[in-house]
């Protein structure tokens, strides 16, 4: 089982979104994030992976949804408030992340992986 957990950053009334290339999918939105390593929960694996491809730490977490994916596991889709100061740094210099602030509106909805569309789909708009 691959279980994923993906940082959802609420700032204001944007969600911090990212969008790199995949071999298999092309140009991909997704929230930054990554695997479940075997001793860590799916809030700390979202904590560790944004603090990996952005530099961003110190958010208040405020929830936690879980939901089965793909690929036989689990993404947990773990939301944290950012104040206005904080901004994104691109620290993954192989995968070439760029970082957008996106409306609850604006956040596209096609090229996003299934799981993360039906939570887009079902919390994004309630978010900010």
């Amino acid at each position: 089982m691959k279980h994923l957990a993906m940082a959802v950053v609420v700032k204001k009334d944007k969600v911090l979104v990212q969008k790199c290339y995949h071999a298999d999918k092309g140009m991909m939105a997704q929230f930054p994030g990554g695997r479940v390593n075997f001793d860590e929960s799916g809030t700390d694996a979202a904590i560790r992976e944004l603090a990996q491809e952005t530099g961003i730490t110190g958010l208040s977490h405020t929830a936690t949804y879980t939901k089965e994916n793909d690929i036989g596991g689990r993404t947990y889709f773990v939301i944290l408030r950012a104040d206005e100061s904080v901004e994104p740094g691109s620290f993954d210099m192989h995968q070439k992340l760029h970082f957008d602030w996106l409306s609850t509106k604006e956040i596209p909805e096609a090229p996003f992986y299934s799981v993360e569309r039906e939570f887009v789909n079902q919390y994004v708009s309630a978010l900010a």
